[in-house]
């Protein structure tokens, strides 16, 4: 085999390698982001919640040989933290946040988890809780009495009185934690966990930051709640440009395929 046929090979062969690196990584993004899309719009109506965020970049592919390949990751950057529609529904227990904010709840672990869902219940102890979890207050975890009539103020002051009291003997028994991650200063954006709960970051030392404080500004509605901020033609748009963006790669690397072996049957007829 000559020199130059030797040469172009290795050429072809670095191309068509680079070609499928690029068609590859661009797949494997297309398939991220489809599930991301496909989360968001199953979420549709689930009751507060924020929309993921997504963010492609380009990273070296590390290894043997020249630093010329790149692969494309796509990684959640994030919610957004748009309002969400607010939606009446006369129920004492139910509050939407109007505004930046957020409600407090108790973690199985013990921290602070931070949500939008104000689908408020009591449970057989009396506990308040926002979907199975203990909401916060300003002394900890929120107790009403059993069977009593709630009243949650727009402040987020939670008062109760019993069926048998007058309308006007209603009595404050805690004041709803609400946050505001956005009017901290220099303060890191939320992360969201795999259990749908915000929570704090790690800081540099790789330890949870400390919770936020309460916001006395924050304010709820009471007898209403707020959707997701999703919107379900937005997110069907995207479903259908990432399944058109997968077929693409795909189609690339069928391509890079066929080049190569042409190349190959070419270059072995020297």
């Amino acid at each position: 085999m000559c020199r130059d046929t030797v040469w172009w090979r290795h050429l072809a062969t670095d191309l068509m390698d680079r070609m499928l690196y690029t068609a590859m990584s661009g797949a494997q993004r297309s398939l991220a982001a489809q599930d991301v899309a496909g989360h968001n719009l199953a979420n549709v109506s689930t009751t507060g919640f924020r929309e993921m965020l997504t963010l492609s970049r380009a990273v070296d592919v590390q290894g043997e040989g020249l630093p010329t390949r790149v692969s494309s990751q796509l990684t959640t950057s994030g919610a957004s933290m748009a309002q969400g529609t607010i939606q009446s529904t006369g129920r004492a227990l139910d509050v939407a946040l109007d505004g930046p904010g957020m409600l407090v709840v108790q973690g199985a672990d013990g921290e602070e988890r931070y949500t939008r869902n104000g689908a408020l219940q009591i449970d057989a102890d009396g506990m308040l809780t926002s979907g199975g979890l203990p909401v916060m207050g300003d002394g900890g975890p929120i107790a009403l009495p059993l069977n009593a009539i709630v009243h949650i103020a727009a402040d987020g002051g939670v008062s109760a009185r019993s069926a048998a009291d007058a309308p006007d003997t209603m009595v404050l028994q805690a004041q709803l934690k609400l946050v505001n991650p956005e009017s901290v200063p220099g303060g890191l954006p939320l992360e969201r966990g795999a259990d749908g709960y915000f929570r704090q970051p790690l800081t540099a030392e790789g330890v949870p930051a400390a919770p936020l404080v309460a916001d006395p500004e924050v304010r709820v509605v009471s007898g209403a709640l707020e959707g997701s901020n999703v919107s379900a033609t937005d997110a069907m748009v995207a479903m259908i440009n990432n399944a058109r963006g997968f077929e693409m790669q795909m189609k690339g690397i069928e391509t890079a395929e066929r080049m190569a072996e042409r190349g190959n049957s070419l270059l072995g007829l020297d």
